[in-house]
């Protein structure tokens, strides 16, 4: 075990987090590959009232369409020497390690910086960091957008042409867990996304959290899984 992989084990959110958090809760939101959470994020940051937190990581930059990515804008990207230290100095709301060496986290910085503005925050971050943020303050809730089928949904993925078949498999595999967690887990709360604009509205609205559509939507999440679990089980 590294000494990057160590200090995110060992790493508890400290209080003055917490506190953040409860005080300023910001939209939070999840979901497998495909079901439109980058450009839901996006429209809601072109409300005005919404903008991502811009996380932390230790991986190199990407290439975009316009370039690479850029500071400050897609990531903070830090060495593994300045993560270290801020895991140390507890300056972190989440942390995990991804692909056993690679850094993603959340600062306090950043989210207060976006609370300071005063607007909401967005965290777009995975299932198990939602998860993590849940232990840590109770009364953290998330978002898992749902695509409104199946078939749509491998649509989706399929006209993106950049994964073969064992890559959709992983995915799927991740997905299958995803599509399970707001039926047993009260914080997640399924949102269907058909258009972008109807489906910012429900969550804007908080239309979401009505019972009538929760019931509705964890239908769908447990269609979408039992799908999802034939198409592996037939490629096994």
């Amino acid at each position: 075990m590294n000494l990057l992989e160590q200090a995110i084990n060992d790493y508890q959110m400290p209080e003055a987090a917490r506190n953040l958090l409860h005080e300023h809760p910001s939209l939070n939101i999840a979901g497998p590959t495909g079901a439109g959470k980058g450009t839901m994020a996006q429209h809601l940051t072109q409300t005005g009232n919404y903008v991502p937190v811009v996380s932390d990581t230790t991986r190199a930059k990407r290439a975009t369409g316009n370039g690479f990515e850029v500071n400050g804008v897609h990531y903070w990207f830090i060495d593994d020497e300045t993560g270290l230290k801020k895991l140390s100095d507890g300056e972190y709301i989440e942390a995990k390690l991804v692909h056993g060496d690679t850094l993603y986290g959340t600062t306090i910085t950043s989210y207060k910086r976006v609370v300071d503005s005063g607007r909401t925050p967005i965290l777009e971050i995975d299932i198990q960091g939602m998860e993590d943020l849940m232990a840590a303050a109770p009364d953290f809730e998330a978002i898992l957008l749902l695509p409104p089928s199946f078939e749509i949904w491998e649509q989706r993925i399929d006209g993106r042409g950049d994964m073969d078949l064992e890559q959709k498999v992983r995915r799927f595999k991740t997905a299958l867990v995803e599509y399970q967690k707001p039926i047993e887990n009260k914080n997640f709360f399924p949102v269907i996304n058909t258009e972008v604009l109807d489906t910012a509205e429900i969550i804007i609205s908080g239309e979401y959290r009505e019972e009538a559509y929760r019931q509705k939507a964890l239908a769908l999440a447990v269609e979408l899984h039992d799908a999802t679990e034939a198409f592996l089980n037939n490629h096994k």
